[in-house]
């Protein structure tokens, strides 16, 4: 059965699972960082592993919120615009977007694989540890720990984008992006 049509708006709402994933996982990544440079800071090695207790089933579940918020989206669709974006515009968002997805989907698996190259498993509450994705391998854990990291700081680059794209939607374009992420209630206002 094909997503349905969104109803043309210009400042309706997009559909309230797609927001509530937004905010949930925006949440999320924000204490994903917080933790992940708290542990950086940490002095403390029972503190770090504290720290790094929470941040991976964190991340594991941004991961899984993510696979879930792809789902809804290619399900309900999102609201559409009376006024067209500009293409490049248009280009710019899907590129953000879609690289935003696959680093949140990706960064955990690399966290697993990084913490399993580490000779550790990675227990999330209630269900026990996960399986290994690979053996432990002191050198690769090295790779592994760069790449997690430099991706993180990538995804923390496309969200400042990504910020700064929605406050230019508001309050320069002026054309409710922000507002159709924000809305609480069912308030979609049709074009005709």
């Amino acid at each position: 059965m094909p997503p349905p049509t969104p109803v043309p708006m210009r400042q309706g709402a997009h559909p309230t699972a797609i927001r509530a994933l937004h905010w949930a996982v925006a949440a999320a990544v924000l204490a994903e960082f917080g933790l992940a440079l708290a542990r950086m800071a940490a002095e403390s090695t029972s503190l770090r592993h504290t720290l790094l207790a929470f941040h991976q089933p964190l991340g594991l579940l941004i991961g899984a919120a993510t696979l879930l918020r792809a789902g809804v989206r290619l399900r309900l669709g999102l609201a559409q615009w009376q006024e067209p974006v500009p293409r490049a515009v248009g280009w710019a968002s899907a590129a953000v977007h879609g690289l935003s997805y696959v680093l949140l989907l990706s960064l955990p698996v690399l966290g697993l694989a990084l913490a399993n190259a580490h000779g550790h498993a990675v227990t999330l509450p209630g269900l026990g540890a996960l399986p290994a994705l690979l053996p432990a391998d002191a050198d690769l854990a090295d790779t592994l720990e760069e790449w997690h990291g430099r991706l993180a700081w990538l995804l923390a680059a496309l969200i400042g984008l990504h910020v700064a794209a929605a406050g230019w939607h508001q309050w320069v374009r002026r054309d409710g992006l922000l507002d159709a992420m924000w809305h609480r209630g069912p308030s979609r206002i049709p074009l005709s």
